[in-house]
């Protein structure tokens, strides 16, 4: 009597497996079952999709990739139709045009788009990983807006070069939005320390998804191109599919980790039941907000600096008094519903999360009427005494419903505080 001594599979046992018996003191491999089929859908998942799939990327893989080749079909259609006006407006197959001035205006467009990016990149780089939904879905939205310029330009021959030159500086954001928020992405659905893997794979889906949209362009072009009015339904209906389909990609994501946003949500929830739950990771994903944000009481501002105008000797006593064995320090300025988070150059990871946690809580009971006549700093020093076991609390259960703490998106500035006291008692800050 033969038996198995191993048994081999790659991705899903069920699609290939194989046994091994000994036989004549070898190993010797058979195929587990039925004769194993390696058609054309074996063949489209090794080419197109991770190895290993789908246990080596996150559950929310497929969705997000089928509503993200959708858009990025709809965007490469339209694409096409844009670029047909653009040509018209260069004056393509007219006589009174010339190739310097074509070539000009095209160097030209191509230089704003430079420099949009620069720019573009400086004032929002930092915010584009603690964003990256609202980000994503934007840039989409300004693609759509670019590319409506640019199908407006041929018709409006006296400002065409300025209309192209706008729809660059457009164009720019999307690129860096895009550049900036994919790795974020492809870092949370890679589940094997396999980034490059599904960066690669993602990249040949959507080449492969570009190819479809040229033949598609090919065969429709020639159809609506003549008609103005065909033209035009054929952009507002790929660019609703595409806004459609980019929203349903953002709203299928289920990050695991915490942005502003995200942890505004899961600790209300957790102070709103009192201490008791904590939300699910999908849960808080659908209803964080990716279009407009939320009207928030209290603003966090974490790893800011200090303001000045605002801080009395008397406050500084005060807060060096509460958080003086913590790395940590917050601020409430009442004027402008905003909480201060200071950070002290050796803080970690795990204290900026515990100072937000402290900040979020000392928000929702400031924004609560028992405590309206509470004095803000007797309210924070209640906060910092029940803190231990509140975020204790907070962080089991979080981590119960598997949400990571290793890292997060909080938005965290740079900028550090020393509390310094001299003999003379005066609080000075570097």
């Amino acid at each position: 009597m033969t038996s198995i001594v191993a048994e081999e599979y790659c991705g899903t046992p069920s699609k290939q497996k194989h046994v091994f018996i000994l036989r004549n003191d070898r190993l010797v491999k058979f195929k587990n079952g039925r004769k194993r089929q390696y058609g054309f859908g074996s063949f489209f998942n090794e080419v197109f999709f991770p190895e290993g799939y789908p246990h080596s990327v996150s559950k929310d893989y497929l969705s997000y990739q089928i509503y993200d080749t959708i858009q990025a079909f709809c965007s490469s259609v339209n694409g096409t139709i844009a670029t047909q006006s653009i040509m018209q407006g260069l004056g393509v197959g007219a006589e009174a045009t010339t190739a310097l001035a074509a070539t000009m205006t095209w160097v030209l467009k191509d230089g704003m788009g430079m420099i949009g990016r620069i720019v573009f990149a400086w004032a929002q780089g930092t915010d584009l990983d603690c964003d990256l939904k609202r980000w994503r879905l934007r840039a989409d939205i300004l693609n759509d807006v670019s590319m409506f310029l640019d199908v407006c330009s041929s018709n409006f021959g006296g400002f065409f070069v300025h209309i192209v030159c706008a729809s660059a500086l457009l164009k720019a954001i999307v690129v860096i939005a895009g550049l900036g928020t994919r790795p974020a992405i492809i870092q949370h659905q890679a589940r094997r320390n396999n980034i490059g893997d599904v960066a690669a794979k993602d990249s040949s889906q959507e080449t492969l998804v570009n190819l479809a949209a040229l033949v598609t362009s090919l065969v429709i072009m020639p159809i609506i191109a003549p008609s103005k009015w065909m033209s035009w339904f054929a952009f507002f209906l790929l660019a609703a599919v595409h806004i459609i389909a980019n929203y349903c990609a953002v709203r299928s994501l289920s990050l695991e980790t915490f942005n502003a946003a995200r942890f505004h949500v899961a600790v209300k929830a957790f102070m709103n039941s009192g201490c008791t739950n904590v939300p699910s990771v999908r849960e808080v994903n659908l209803r964080e907000p990716v279009v407009l944000s939320l009207p928030r009481r209290w603003v966090l501002s974490i790893g800011s600096r200090l303001p000045k105008s605002k801080l009395t000797s008397q406050d500084c006593a005060t807060l060096k008094d509460i958080y003086e064995k913590d790395l940590y320090s917050l601020f409430v300025d009442n004027e402008k519903g905003r909480i201060f988070v200071f950070l002290a150059p050796l803080a970690t990871q795990e204290d900026v999360i515990r100072a937000g946690f402290e900040a979020e809580v000392v928000g929702y009971r400031l924004s609560e009427r028992k405590y309206a006549s509470m004095v803000t700093f007797d309210l924070m020093r209640d906060v910092h005494n029940e803190l231990p076991e509140l975020f204790g609390r907070f962080c089991k259960l979080a981590k119960a419903e598997g949400w990571d703490f290793s890292r997060n998106y909080l938005g965290v500035k740079e900028w550090k505080v020393n509390w310094i006291v001299p003999p003379s008692g005066d609080f000075v800050t570097i």
